[in-house]
């Protein structure tokens, strides 16, 4: 998250971190694009390691749909958006493929909640309220593409997942914790 806040400071001054979404942030032929590539990359492989962690409390499904959410962040950062200056050239394919994997990971996190949601044990009062605040987030944000407001609405997006998948860690952590109390 750290690289997502610093990426606007390497970017050209047109570059609107309320109005720009991170995409754009990470756009092809962008000089400092590189800062919000690598906040996709690192976002993706900590989820990947958060899905290694939880394999064992989380179901297969639930699993893999986090771990798209993780491979689909990697890929966001391989295939670019497409620079939000016009006249700038670039890669058609690339923004559409950036396109598609964007899809893949918002897919797979609200899937992936409704999953864990679902399918917790023990099911607690702050975990589904976590989720379900998460879901919404999720669900409505997307809703404001093309506004004023996307790049900070997108923010407060990948904010919420991260916040999301740090209390699963906090969970496993509670998990492990609890399994190596000796019982009376």
């Amino acid at each position: 998250m750290v690289l997502f806040a610093l990426a606007p400071l390497a970017l050209p001054q047109s570059y609107s971190p309320v109005a720009l979404g991170t995409s754009e942030a990470a756009a092809q032929g962008v000089a400092g694009a590189w800062v919000a590539r690598l906040g996709f990359v690192m976002f993706g492989l900590a989820v990947l390691g958060i899905c290694v962690l939880r394999h064992q409390s989380w179901p297969p499904l639930t699993t893999g749909l986090h771990g798209g959410f993780g491979v689909g962040m990697i890929l966001v950062a391989v295939f670019s958006h497409a620079p939000w200056e016009t006249g700038v050239p670039y890669v058609e394919l690339e923004d559409q493929l950036h396109s598609v994997f964007a899809s893949v990971v918002g897919f797979s996190f609200i899937a992936g909640v409704a999953s864990t949601m679902f399918t917790r044990r023990p099911r607690t009062r702050m975990g589904v309220v976590g989720d379900i605040a998460a879901l919404l987030v999720a669900t409505t944000v997307p809703l404001l593409a093309g506004s004023s407001l996307w790049g900070a609405a997108q923010r407060l997006m990948f904010i919420t997942a991260a916040a999301w998948y740090a209390a699963e860690v906090q969970r496993q952590r509670a998990i492990d914790r609890a399994a190596t109390v000796p019982r009376p």
